[in-house]
């Protein structure tokens, strides 16, 4: 249901592939259950391959522009050990914060940012 889910309005999901068609990398951006005007970065990925080339960079400027049209904010969890994940979100413009916003249902991440669109 995956490709359904991001049907939706104010929803959508990117992915890259590399030269053999293979997905190395993907996010998407859907509404943040509980809040207005904010969205969540969800299911960011980049295969250990596609890491150092600018690929993750691409993905997600293109979410944070869709976002752009759709919320306010863009809001993110991640998991404490996912320290590179972290120096990458810090690097492009997320602030962590130590309360969760709204209602993700992701009780083991425990790292959480936020950004201004």
């Amino acid at each position: 249901h995956f490709y359904e889910l991001y049907q939706e309005k104010g929803r959508k999901y990117w992915v890259a592939e590399n030269e053999a068609g293979q997905v190395v990398a993907g996010v998407g951006i859907g509404p943040l259950p509980g809040t207005e005007d904010v969205c969540e970065l969800q299911k960011m990925y980049c295969l250990p391959e596609a890491r150092g080339v600018g690929v993750a960079y691409e993905l997600l400027q293109l979410a944070l522009e869709f976002a752009k049209d759709h919320y306010r904010k863009c809001y993110l969890e991640t998991l404490g050990n996912m320290t590179v994940a972290q120096r990458f979100y810090e690097k492009h413009g997320f602030t962590r914060i130590y309360e969760p916003v709204g209602a993700t249902g992701h009780y083991a991440c425990d790292v959480l940012y936020i950004r201004d669109l």
